[in-house]
């Protein structure tokens, strides 16, 4: 789970998340997700040539967020395999679900072809897999 303040950026003129920008909440999560293996991105990159881009991301928004608001997201795996990674998100405020998501990610490499999940990170993955 990840934390995070809703900045005056976030927002726009009636003091609500911009809808847009609930995706690099849903972004970040999934970073902090990976950083709980032992890489970060770069990494990733340096040593495996390989880079997660999102193919598919369905988003139901339930009740805003606002300006100033602490904001809480989960991300858990619903499906792993060596080519894709569903992730199941949420945002929540306090108990509030404010944004379910899923999102389908896959590796590719710098080229942009689909590649396959390094067995040392498959395994760390398949350990935070619910």
């Amino acid at each position: 789970m990840s934390k995070f303040n809703v900045y005056y950026e976030d927002t726009d003129a009636s003091g609500r998340v911009y809808h847009a920008n609930y995706l690099k909440f849903l972004e970040r999560s999934r970073t902090n997700l990976i950083y709980q293996t032992i890489y970060t991105h770069e990494e990733l990159l340096k040593k495996f040539d390989l880079i997660f881009v999102v193919k598919e991301c369905s988003i139901s928004f339930k009740k805003p967020a606002f300006f100033e608001d602490l904001i809480k997201v989960t991300s858990e795996i619903d499906q792993l395999s060596r080519v894709k990674i569903k992730f199941n998100q949420k945002i929540y405020r306090k108990s509030d679900l404010l944004v379910q998501a899923s999102v389908l990610v896959i590796p590719v490499n710098s080229s942009g072809k689909i590649s396959k999940l390094p067995n040392e990170l498959y395994f760390f993955l398949e350990k935070l897999k619910i």
